[in-house]
Order: structure tokens, then sequence, then C-alpha cells
């Protein structure tokens, strides 16, 4: 019968197949744990401020209060780090290269987090009541540089959120069925934003801590199970050695069975992607005896010509465009992937009937290295130039921001390894399990984030895609939280209160000049007992529109006694506190978080819109993801010189954002065009070497253009000093530093996080990896099991540490916080206002001002 009708799909789409569980249980996760999750968040958010007395305020929506511990430091930048991407993609790596996939996955993505250390701990020292690192870049560079750094970071963010919903949304609908549309748009609204509108920073942290717990209880799991399981019958997995024997097969398979010579071509079956891995380290096979033999020989292959084909002209047109099937020439070893990819080796004696089959278990992968490149390269992007990530600094106390984003990324590193170590590896050696075909995972299906999915569903059945999905949505909440309030950040501190309503900082600003010149602003230091005579000052001028609360006076007294040294506090540090106590007297605070709750709202529902938006684009996950470098690279190295180098110029900093910016994109569409004969579109795009040269321009250009900027025409007239001068803090108070915390400890912190995150990265990006790729060669079985138990361990330890650590800290907190509170009952209320030198602390009511019950004076 004629086919008179023909279904075309979308890039990206594929027919509906049945699905491992029910569309049902996607609806259950999406909607009934985002909401339990949302009310447990909300829960633990109350819990502290009625433990703690917190009041929510605008500054403790945004920084957490700033006084945040190093666990859940640590436990949040995991959470933020963990993205949809860290699971599904790393896994794609795993099955696309093999093991040196998840290591440079790990590594390439882990050193962004333990260099930003250092940025933290010069946030802490140099610009302390910042709330964004834009407000930094206004503060120094002024508004058109200001701009430029708010639209980078916002397209940061943009970028994170599509491929949290791009892979998130992919893979429920892969196992549940579910719309991805419906998708995309309830897991913003229904399991990120409502508990973020609530809480705040705070209670993302909350949140964070619970899905960094639940992630690596999964990932356990995961790997337990595939390594130190039962297995089943086809004896693929359970041990390392099966699944090591299980990847040999699958790759004597791709260059035996779905490779063939031109005359028997028609016999070739098919097997997926072996142009990922076809450079990798080999060893040499003889095929004499029917069933192919290691002769222990290394061999490898290398790329020819486009034009330089192994087959015959007439074979090159039997190839689709996505070739499963590949042509051996008939007098050499030297293979036809598709119309333009040739590879030859001349290690093997091919006369002999030996042939060269490269491995999955070897860290010599250039695959992977160049992916290792491109990862480097574009995650600095997603963290340097992601408010989150500052964010988090900003929360942090000052002792705690070093170790909490130095433990944090070493915990993280556990995460991709892990997961694709265990799911990307075991998916390649599922390749010739007698019950499924050898296209259960295809290079598409993987490189929508389906690795994980497709593997578990067949190891653990429902189970594995159940537990797979809950691991799945607690990294999709988990960041997308983080989103949502970075975004509102932005939106409040560097859009409304900056161009929209300048007149709220303007009128702060007016009380900043009256507080100084009452106090004498050429004096550094007040003494207790002037205090009282200063309020009355103040007072006389109008300082207060309103009579002070006793609540808020008491609340001043507590905090001068908290910051006073010898009988006298730092000027900056009472006009903080003084600040604070007059919060009830303006409605800036009040209106900056109303500004801020409703930031979140828009940026919920826009990540919907966005994600849908590149759904029907054709947009996959895989290729957002290698693309990022190349569109926000460029604004590292200025977001980094704005915090490190005192003589940065405005100029220098904006043409390195923007200059960085062309010249990337030049160098991905040029690499592209010489590598495909002209073509530049979505595929030559795709390929690695013009990700590799677009992110390296991006990256290296901008950096180069600040930094040789700056260095030719200095800033002569900026101080460190200025910043906090310059950024007000609306309505709180920095907590009062302990002794671990003076300038000159934060200054040993400055050089621990240089030291570690200098000696750490070498360790992880030169001193073991590269003595592998260039002389490991291919694993023994003995090799991998001992890599497979390193990752177990590194999984376990850090599941450890990111669990108990956070909750000792919280629980310590708690129980401090109630003595405390215990011990303030048994004071007489009447001492509640009691200075430092006992005198009580009064605050006139202003004259013609307002009682607080908004009654005349």
């Amino acid at each position: 019968m004629a086919v008179t009708s023909c279904i075309v799909y979308n890039r990206g789409e594929a027919p509906d197949v049945e699905t491992v569980l029910g569309e049902w249980v996607g609806w259950i996760v999406v909607i009934g744990f985002g909401l339990f999750f949302t009310f447990f968040s909300i829960f633990l958010t109350k819990l502290e401020q009625n433990t703690l007395g917190t009041t929510m305020s605008s500054e403790q929506f945004n920084t957490a209060g700033r006084s945040i511990g190093a666990g859940l430091t640590a436990a949040v930048i995991v959470s933020q780090w963990t993205w949809a991407a860290t699971l599904l993609m790393s896994s794609n790596m795993g099955w696309r290269v093999g093991i040196s996939g998840p290591f440079w996955y790990a590594s390439g993505a882990t050193i962004q987090i333990l260099l930003f250390a250092v940025l933290a701990i010069q946030v802490k020292r140099r610009a302390s009541h910042m709330h964004t690192f834009m407000e930094i870049v206004k503060a120094r560079f002024g508004t058109v540089t200001h701009i430029i750094m708010i639209c980078f970071a916002l397209m940061a963010n943009m970028i994170v959120t599509a491929m949290l919903l791009l892979g998130g949304a992919a893979t429920i609908a892969d196992l549940t069925g579910m719309s991805k549309i419906w998708a995309s748009f309830l897991i913003p609204i229904l399991s990120c934003w409502i508990y973020t509108m609530h809480g705040g920073l705070k209670a993302t942290f909350f949140a964070s801590y619970v899905h960094t717990t639940v992630i690596f209880l999964m990932l356990l799991i995961f790997t337990f199970t595939v390594y130190a399981g039962p297995g089943d019958s086809s004896e693929l997995y359970g041990t390392p050695d099966r699944v090591y024997k299980g990847l040999e097969k699958a790759s004597v398979y791709a260059f035996t069975t779905a490779t063939q010579k031109e005359a028997d071509y028609a016999k070739a079956k098919d097997f997926s992607a072996l142009n990922s891995y076809i450079e990798n380290a080999g060893t040499c096979y003889s095929t004499n005896s029917g069933t192919p033999s290691s002769t222990g020989k290394s061999c490898s292959f290398s790329k020819r010509g486009l034009n330089e084909a192994c087959c015959s002209a007439s074979q090159q047109g039997k190839f689709a465009k996505t070739v499963t099937k590949y042509c051996r020439s008939n007098t050499t070893d030297c293979i036809d992937l598709s119309k333009t990819e040739h590879f030859e080796s001349k290690d093997c004696d091919y006369n002999n009937g030996e042939v060269c089959i490269t491995s999955l278990a070897t860290m010599s992968s250039p695959s992977g290295l160049l992916f290792g490149i491109t990862n480097i390269v574009g995650n600095f992007g997603t963290v340097f130039v992601d408010q989150s990530y500052w964010q988090s600094a900003v929360a942090a106390k000052p002792k705690s921001a070093v170790l909490g984003f130095l433990i944090g990324g070493m915990v993280w590193f556990a995460v991709p390894f892990c997961m694709a170590t265990t799911n990307g590896i075991v998916g390649r050696a599922l390749t010739t399990h007698p019950d499924l075909t050898p296209l259960y995972i295809t290079g598409a299906d993987s490189g929508s984030g389906l690795t994980p999915a497709r593997a578990l569903a067949h190891i653990l059945g429902k189970g594995g895609a159940f537990i797979l999905l809950l691991q799945l949505f607690m990294a999709i909440t988990s960041t997308g939280s983080a989103e949502i309030i970075a975004v509102s950040s932005i939106l409040t501190y560097d859009i409304y209160y900056e161009y929209i309503n300048p007149e709220l900082k303007t009128r702060r600003e007016n009380l900043r000049r009256i507080f100084y010149s009452c106090v004498d602003g050429s004096s550094s230091q007040v003494a207790i007992g002037a205090i009282n005579g200063l309020m009355e000052k103040l007072a006389a001028n109008n300082f207060f529109e309103k009579a002070v609360p006793t609540t808020e006076v008491a609340a001043l007294a507590t905090a001068i006694g908290a910051f006073a040294v010898d009988g006298q506090i730092a000027t900056t540090d009472l006009y903080a506190a003084v600040n604070r106590a007059v919060s009830s007297n303006s409605l800036e605070g009040i209106i900056l978080l109303r500004v801020s709750k409703f930031g979140t709202a828009i940026f919920a529902i826009f990540m919907g819109f966005l994600a849908v938006f590149l759904q029907t684009l054709g947009f996959s996950l895989g290729w957002v993801y290698m693309s990022m470098g190349v569109i926000i690279g460029s604004a590292v190295g200025p977001a980094s010189l704005t915090i490190l180098m005192e003589r940065a110029n405005s100029i220098a900093i904006a043409a390195g954002a923007v200059g960085g910016l062309i010249l990337g994109l030049m160098g991905w569409c040029i690499k592209a065009s010489v590598d495909n004969d002209g073509t530049v579109d979505y595929d030559t795009l795709g390929q690695d070497w013009p990700w590799v040269v677009g992110n390296l321009c991006a990256i290296l250009g901008g950096l180069g253009i600040s930094l040789v900027g700056s260095l030719i025409k200095p800033d002569m007239e900026f101080r460190w000093h200025m910043l906090n001068e310059r950024i007000p803090l609306v309505d709180d108070i920095e907590p009062p530093k302990d002794a671990d915390e003076t300038d000159e400890k934060l200054q040993k912190q400055v050089k621990i996080a240089i030291g570690a995150s200098i000696g750490l990265t070498f360790v992880l990006l030169v001193l073991w990896p590269i003595p592998m790729h260039t002389s490991g060669g291919v694993f023994s079985s003995g090799g991998f099991t001992t890599w497979v138990a390193l990752e177990m361990i590194w999984a376990l330890i850090g599941g450890i540490v990111i669990i108990t650590l956070p909750l000792y800290e919280t629980i310590k907190a708690f129980l401090d916080a109630k003595k405390a509170k215990a011990a303030r009952a048994d004071k007489p209320t009447n001492e509640s206002c009691e200075l430092p030198d006992s005198s009580t602390l009064r605050i006139p009511s202003p004259k013609g001002g307002l009682t607080d019950e908004g009654t005349k004076v």
C-alpha cells in the first residue's frame, strides 16, 4: 500500500512512546512534592524566625542576615551548582566518551567554585554592604557599565534557567509522559516561587539543604546498585568487573558488528555516536578466530581530511544524516563515520586480521579533553556572572565564606563524578543487553539528557525511574529558587532602587549627611557616654520622622552593646545600627521588600515562557550547555576585576564585557565555517572545536581587554573603603564580627583562599588528569575497579559532610539562641535599653513628628 501522508516532527521531538511511570506520577511529583517542600521550607523559616527572633525585612529577605555558617553555605553551593544538567549532561558525557567524561565534567566545573572563594572573602572585606555584584559596578564605574553588567547577569540567569527546565522537563516527560510545557510552567511557580517569596534567601537555603540531602541519598542508591548490586542474567552490571566487560563488549560490537567493509555494509548493525570516542586510546583485536580477542597492543585513530574518505564515493551517498552504521575500507583500518568524518589507525596489523578498537575505560580521550576545556571556560560564566553565587557570599559569615566555598566545591565534585560514572557508563554497557536494542539509548537521547532515565528505568524498573525523577526534581527546584531570588535582587536593587524610584536612595543619603554632620564626620569613634546627646541632636535635625518604638530603641541598645569596644563604637557601626532602628520611620524597607517579592513572581512566570520558547525552537540541553561560555564568558574577567583590582577603570570593564562577547561569537562562527566548508548552522555550531574556540575567545578576550585597559589607564581616585559608603544598608545591620573576623584574620583567609583554590585547581586540572591522558592508556579491570571505588568513597564522604555539618551548625545556632532568649527574659524590662556604660538609651520624639501610634507630638 502506498504511503499517502507523513508526520513531521520539529527538531528535538519524537513519536509518543510508552513511559516507565504513569503521567499521574509526574503530576504528583511536580504538584504534590512541590507543595510539600514548599510548606516544609516555610515551616523551617518560621521556626528559625521564632527561635532566633529574626524579622523579615528587605535586607533579611535578600541576604539571610549575612550570618550563614560554613556548613550551610557549602550545602547551598552544592545545591545551587547541581543543575538538571549536572545530573543529565554529565551522564551524557560518560555515555559518549567514557570515564574521562565524568571526570572532566566534575573537575571542569569544580574549580570555578574553588576560585570563587577568593572573590567571596574579598566581598566580605571590601563590600560587605552589597546585595548584588552590580551594585559594586555602579558604585565604581557608573551607569553605562552598570547597565552592561546587568544585561550579562540577567543573561546568565536565563541560561541557567533554560538548562534547568529544558533538561528537567524532557526527563520528566520521558519518564512519565507529562507534558513538557506543563512541567516547565508549574515547577517554577509551585515548586520554587511560593517558599522563596515567603521566606526569601534563608528559605531557599533551608530548602537547598533538604534538596542536597535527597540528591546525595539517591546518588548513593544508584552507584551501589550498579556497582555492588545483584545485577541480572546479562552480567553487564552489578560489579565493576561486569561493567568493565560490558564496556568492552559494546566497543567490540561497535567496531566489528556495526562497522563493516564496504562490500558487506548491508550487514552492519546499529550503534549510536561512535564518533564521540573513536579517538580514545584503544587496543588491537584479532578477528581471525571469529570472536575478536585482544592482542594487548595499544592503538588509536587519527582524523583524516574532510574529503579523504575511506570508502567509495557511492558509499558516501548511502549515509543518512544521523549515521549508526559505519563503513571500513577494504585495504586499511580506515572508517567512515559520515560523509565528512573519516578516521584511520595504523597501529594494528590490518593485513593479518587485526583492527583497532578504542575503549571507553580510558582517560586518554581527545574528545573528553576538548569537552573539559569547553566546560572549564563555559562554567566560569555561570558562576562568576551568576548573582546567586555572589548572594551566597554576601549571606555567609566573614569567617565562613572561604571554608564554605572550598567544602562546597570539593563535595560537589562527587555529584557529577559519581552520577555519570554510574549512569553514563552503565548506559553504554547496556548496548549488548539481550533484552534491549543497541539503540536503546541514542546520541540524540543522550544529548537531551535521557541517559540516566533509560539506564535506571531498566536496572531498577519503576522504582529507579521514580527516585531519578525525585532527584531531578530536587535539582531543578533548588537551583530554580536560587535563580528566582537572584533575579529578584537585581530587579530590586539595580533597576528599581537605582533607576525607577531613586528618590528612596536620595532620602537615605540625606539622612546619612544629617547623621555625620551631627556626629562630626571627621571622628571615627563615638564614646558610649555621648550617644544620648547625639540622639538629641538627630531628633532636633529631623532625622526621625516619628517617635521610635521602645522595641527598636532596645534593639539599638543591644546592637550598640555588641559593637562597642573599650567604651567606644565605630561611627560606621553606630550609623548602621541607628539606620536599622529607624526603619519604622520610613517606607523604604517596606517598599523594597514588596518589590523583591514581586520580582520573584515576575521571574518565576518568565522561567516557564522561556523554557517553552526554547523547546519550540528545538534547542537541546547539550547545545545550550556548551554554548553558554560564548554568550556570557566575556563578563567573567570584568566582574572579577571589579572586586579584585582597585585600579580597574570603567571604560576597560565595559569594553572587556562587550568586546569579549564579539570576539567569542566571531571565533565560534569562523571555526564552524572553516571546519564545514563555509556552513554555519545549528549543527556545525554544535561541534566540539567551534565551541572551544568561541569559549576561549570570549573569556580571554573579556579578561584581556579589561585588564590591559585598566593597566594602561588606571583609576587613581577610587579606594576600597568607598564601596560601603556608596552602597547603603536599608533596614538591617551587619552582624557583629567576632575575634576570628578582624581584618588581620580575614587577610589570612584571603591567603588561604588563594593557596587552596589554586592548589586544588592544579591538582584537578593538571596533576591528576594530564599524566593519565598522555600515558594512561586503557584501564585494566583492576584499574577500572579502583576508579569506581574512588568515586564511591568520594560520594560517601561528601554525603556525610554535607548532611551532618549544616545540621550541626543549625542545631547549635538554635540552642545558642534559646539560651540567649532565656537570659534576656531573666532581665528586668527596664534594662532592655541599657547601654554598655549602664546608662539608659533614650531617643527623643521629633518636634512636630508623630508618635508610633500616629498622633502629633
